[in-house]
């Protein structure tokens, strides 16, 4: 039903990336957003976000903003208009500038990029395993990197160091691939695209179309024993426990001096686990979305996204802080910004989804019982469009955002926003990953092979 009330007459925005010409990058982290902080903190206030973005009316050119985030009931009006009054200064004084029938059921059951897990022992934490990495001091271990957050409860476990030794007695802290939820959620999915896939070979026997149904009848079939075989295998969840965790670092903010989050974990993969017949190395499957349609949303301008012809988009490399920061200035995005596209497969219903990385951090504090935490800067990545929907879910923590060509760009560990037009998805970079992995001597191989 369409809306009839004033909502009929709202205008659409969206969010882009911050503007490349804008000058506001020379000076942002380490003179105007901490100035801002400063003086919100002087004056009792608990911002949560600095975020310069631009805004706009939805396909209209978009103008400069800084997002501020504070919790409920500490922002008078009065300081609030002191506070635009500072972003508009901060602003103006500086110049201005075809998919596999059966792929997207398969998909989730197989060892490409996007799994989700959980400790053994709490379900109701869930993330998604970033990457797989091999460690030349150990060689023929394979490993996964995880977010911490979804196999340590953080409300009934100390926020310490970790690490796991065989000799000293301790019980493993063992991973499993899909949780109870995630496990039914997918069989069911599989049921669900069974049952579609048996309404269009009645309506092509109807229509005595013997040629087209016989391709529906193999990928019903395909799909009945993927579910039989799932069911019988996997649903004794011993058989789920994919290893168990041997290293992770305290949760903390502002990090070194790339002042990212800390929140990783590193799993060692029992070897009867993954075969090297299945193991595909570091890839996203994308045959869950059609090739036109993935082509379109990845298509900046000139576009450097070719589907691959086995549907897998493997790692190529990786893109460093400086190329994020810096766009190529001759990419443009669809209403012609500058603009690095990114896509990942997460451990939800928004499953392979893309998005614009944007060119500037954001600073994010959050609050306990009224108490501030360390200010942290954080990479954003927002929704391709004002139509596409979040980029990112819950449970979609730790998966992992690569660019068009493969190239990793980091690891999501959380999000702003709850409407699909606000949304940001908050990313640690891969450089600030490799080099925390490198501080615990470990020289992380993020192209393995079995």
């Amino acid at each position: 039903m369409k809306p009839t009330t004033a909502e009929a007459y709202l205008t659409r925005v969206e969010l882009a990336p911050f503007s490349l010409k804008h000058a506001l990058h020379e000076i942002w982290e380490e003179t105007v957003g901490p100035t801002i902080d400063r003086y919100l903190r002087q004056m009792q206030v608990q911002c949560t976000i600095l975020h310069p973005l631009q805004i706009g009316t939805a396909g209209q050119p978009t103008s400069p903003v800084i997002m501020v985030g504070v919790n409920p009931g500490t922002l008078s009006p009065r300081l609030a208009s002191t506070l635009l009054f500072i972003a508009e200064a901060s602003l103006s004084k500086v110049p201005a500038a075809s998919a596999d029938p059966t792929a997207i059921v398969r998909e989730p059951f197989s060892t490409t990029l996007g799994l989700p897990i959980c400790n053994a022992k709490t379900h109701y934490l869930e993330g998604t395993g970033s990457f797989f990495f091999l460690d030349s001091a150990k060689p023929g271990i394979l490993y996964l990197l995880a977010p911490r957050h979804a196999l340590f409860d953080t409300n009934k476990e100390e926020n310490k160091p970790y690490q796991f030794r065989e000799t000293s007695g301790e019980a493993r802290k063992k991973v499993m691939f899909m949780g109870e939820a995630a496990f039914h959620a997918r069989c069911d999915a599989v049921k669900s695209e069974i049952a579609t896939v048996q309404i269009l070979i009645d309506h092509y026997e109807k229509r005595l179309k013997a040629a087209d149904a016989w391709e529906d009848h193999k990928a019903a079939e395909a799909e009945r024993k993927l579910l039989s075989d799932v069911v019988r295998d996997w649903t004794n969840e011993e058989n789920r426990i994919i290893g168990h965790v041997t290293l992770s670092p305290p949760i903390s903010s502002d990090c070194g001096d790339d002042g990212f989050t800390e929140d990783w974990a590193v799993v060692e993969i029992y070897p009867s686990m993954i075969s090297k017949l299945n193991f595909v190395g570091n890839a996203i499957d994308l045959g869950s979305v059609a090739v036109d349609k993935l082509t379109r949303w990845m298509s900046a301008h000139p576009s450097s996204f070719e589907y691959p012809t086995d549907r897998l988009l493997r790692f190529s490399g990786t893109a460093s802080d400086r190329e994020m920061f810096k766009s190529d200035p001759e990419t443009k995005d669809h209403g012609g910004d500058p603009v690095l596209m990114v896509m990942k497969n997460g451990n939800t219903e928004s499953d392979l989804t893309v998005g614009r990385l944007n060119t500037i951090r954001a600073f994010v504090r959050e609050y306990s019982n009224g108490k501030p935490g360390q200010m942290t800067k954080e990479m954003a990545i927002l929704p391709r469009s004002s139509k596409s929907g979040s980029f990112s879910a819950s449970g979609d923590s730790g998966a992992v955002a690569v660019d068009g060509t493969g190239r990793v760009c980091g690891t999501i560990i959380g999000g702003d926003g709850s409407s699909d037009v606000s949304d940001c998805t908050f990313v640690t970079s891969i450089d600030f990953l490799i080099k925390r992995l490198a501080a615990f001597d470990i020289e992380a191989n993020i192209f393995p092979h079995l």
